[in-house]
């Protein structure tokens, strides 16, 4: 089971965020917990004459709007919000921190960006990018956990982050024929992560067009991770593989 999501917030061992913040009474549950909408209640009622028994209401909570004083507040990273980390608060005033979404699926980058406090209406998915295959001339598998892949322009097509696809062709190892993460790069060559590899340089490969960006995963998106000011409202694009 991964230890974070894709928000980046860290999750307990039933796969839920870790939510040890106390607002009031009961820690407030993040945006990761709820979903798009606005907060309804279900009533079910089973039979006239046991209403006062089998009645119960199930609530469907919205995302957090940070236009509330409290929201806004918690949102801002006050005391760590969902963990907590003692004497530390945060400015009080809503803003965005940007998470990385490069790589994922776009499914799951629209719902980390949500999550983040960006509205729907100002993430724009644009069209996917041209994801024209390249050809692999070597691959120097460094370590059991990371390989060098040598492709013209590889660096500069796939950024740090993102995930690429090794299609199967000769010379190229089998264990590296699969979707991987871009971790580095640089001259022409990306640095992917996997495990289990076997070190060995392959040398020489005739060139064998099989590396492309992995289809329908952000290539690209328009605001930088980890930039914290982002104030509410902004709008934000991310580009898709094709």
């Amino acid at each position: 089971m991964p230890t974070t999501n894709n928000s980046g917030n860290a999750l307990d061992s039933s796969g839920n965020v870790a939510v040890d913040f106390v607002w009031g009474n009961i820690p407030m549950q993040p945006n990761d917990e709820r979903a798009d909408g606005t907060p309804t209640a279900t009533v079910v009622v089973n039979g006239p004459d046991n209403y006062g028994w089998t009645t119960k209401s199930t609530v469907q909570s919205a995302r957090l709007d940070l236009t509330q004083d409290s929201h806004a507040i918690a949102s801002s990273d006050y005391s760590g919000f969902p963990g907590f980390v003692a004497n530390s608060a945060g400015s009080g005033i809503a803003n965005i921190r940007v998470p990385n979404v490069l790589g994922q699926t776009t499914a799951l980058a629209l719902d980390a960006l949500k999550d983040a406090g960006y509205v729907a209406a100002n993430i724009t998915t644009a069209s996917s990018a041209t994801n024209t295959a390249k050809s692999i001339t070597r691959i120097n598998v460094t370590a059991t956990t990371a390989a060098t892949v040598y492709a013209t322009g590889a660096d500069t097509a796939y950024p740090v982050g993102t995930k690429v696809a090794i299609a199967a062709g000769t010379g190229i190892p089998t264990a590296l024929v699969g979707t991987w993460t871009v971790t580095g790069g640089t001259s022409g060559n990306i640095v992917i992560s996997g495990s289990g590899w076997t070190v060995a340089d392959t040398g020489t490969i005739s060139p064998a067009a099989s590396l492309t960006g992995k289809t329908g995963t952000i290539k690209t998106q328009s605001v930088a991770a980890n930039a914290s000011n982002v104030a509410l409202g902004s709008s934000i694009t991310i580009t898709p593989w094709a």
